[in-house]
């Protein structure tokens, strides 16, 4: 199942770095037919404690919405949190969206939706060959700590390009 093999964050450097999308579903391990979506209690307080403390996150988006398929048991014992976001039902798999930065604050997730658009309505006019494989919003003066990228390309980047990134992203 796509999402769940892959963890959600990595250490990277100082910084975290969250992966938006599938990669936030995870199975639980008691019998593989509970999920849950990453933040958990404890790793939401973690990642609200980092950003109070002005610590380097790194967002990296795949798109505004990322369909994860989960096995109709598997949705059946999900929280009623994940639950209340599915949007469809087919006979043996369920589509339930991950919606995009709802584990952030409001303005941090506005402005992360906004870089979203904005890149995306970019590489949209630009031919496929020569559009970057990562775009990278602006820093901004409020919270500089915490930075988006938004994923073109979907291939898995390497751990050396993640810390080119970081350094990058955050001037380290």
């Amino acid at each position: 199942m796509p999402g769940m093999s892959l963890p959600a964050t990595i250490e990277c450097g100082a910084a975290l770095v969250v992966f938006e999308g599938t990669r936030r579903v995870r199975e639980l391990p008691a019998d593989g037919a509970h999920v849950a979506l990453w933040p958990d209690a404890a790793e939401a307080e973690a990642v609200r404690a980092r950003l109070e403390r002005g610590e380097p996150i790194l967002v990296i988006l795949g798109g505004p919405h990322a369909d994860a398929a989960l096995l109709t048991e598997q949705f059946m014992q999900a929280p009623p949190g994940l639950a209340a976001v599915v949007r469809s039902t087919a006979r043996d798999m369920t589509g339930t969206p991950v919606p995009a930065l709802d584990w952030l604050p409001a303005e941090l997730r506005e402005r992360g939706l906004r870089f979203l658009r904005s890149s995306a309505e970019h590489a949209r006019g630009i031919p496929g060959l020569l559009c970057q494989s990562l775009y990278l919003d602006d820093p901004d003066p409020v919270t500089p700590h915490v930075r988006f990228a938004h994923r073109i390309d979907q291939r898995p980047p390497s751990e050396h390009d993640l810390e080119r990134v970081v350094e990058f992203a955050f001037a380290v």
